[in-house]
């Protein structure tokens, strides 16, 4: 009968209540901290999902597998309502091609950049040629890059022009290599492909 005034004797004298109390902080302030983390991950994964949204618009942005493109190869694709170039670039072509003379770079304004694509780099330009809008025929002429037919314009492996007439680079088109994944998009930030996000 008298167990239970015993056991409230026995807590109040070795104080076990205030071991208890202290479990019982310690617990609600884990089961607190965990709801707290599984919002913070809800309201991100939502933010993510939303700026997801505004970045891969169908129009401006295309994904392309590249590890059937050999390096040293060239592809001609659509984007945007545009031809486009996609060149698989092998080491030695990158350190031959910024090897050669600056002074015959007819655009010195224009910049190009090339993407790190593993053992081997990517570049990726318009097709339209600067001059009159043909479309240059690549591993043509002296730099091997690309030779315009209609007038004659010369432009090296990174689509800047070593001849006249035209005056102008090949337009660079932004991009990032994810893998195998060859990301174009009009955006210039980082682009994720969303094969990584969704499957």
């Amino acid at each position: 009968d008298n167990w239970f005034d015993e056991n409230r004797l026995w807590n109040e004298e070795n104080k076990d209540y205030e071991i208890k109390r202290a479990q019982m902080y310690m617990v609600q302030g884990f089961v607190i901290s965990s709801y707290m983390l599984g919002i913070k991950t809800l309201v991100t994964c939502l933010y993510q999902q939303m700026i997801t949204r505004n970045r891969y618009i169908r129009d401006t942005y295309k994904e392309l597998d590249i590890s059937e493109l050999p390096p040293g190869e060239v592809l001609q694709t659509a984007w945007n309502g545009e031809m486009i170039f996609v060149r698989r670039l092998t080491q030695s072509e990158v350190q031959q091609t910024n090897a050669l003379p600056k002074t015959t770079e007819l655009d010195k304004e224009s910049k190009t950049m090339i993407s790190d694509a593993g053992n081997s780099s990517v570049v990726c330009t318009s097709a339209i040629c600067t001059h009159l809008g043909c479309i240059p025929v690549p591993y043509l002429g002296a730099y091997k890059g690309w030779v315009c037919l209609c007038h004659g314009s010369v432009y090296d492996k990174f689509g800047r022009v070593r001849q006249g007439p035209a005056q102008m680079n090949l337009p660079f088109i932004n991009n990032q290599v994810h893998g195998t994944i060859l990301c174009i998009q009009e955006q210039v930030f980082p682009n994720e492909p969303s094969i990584f996000l969704y499957v």
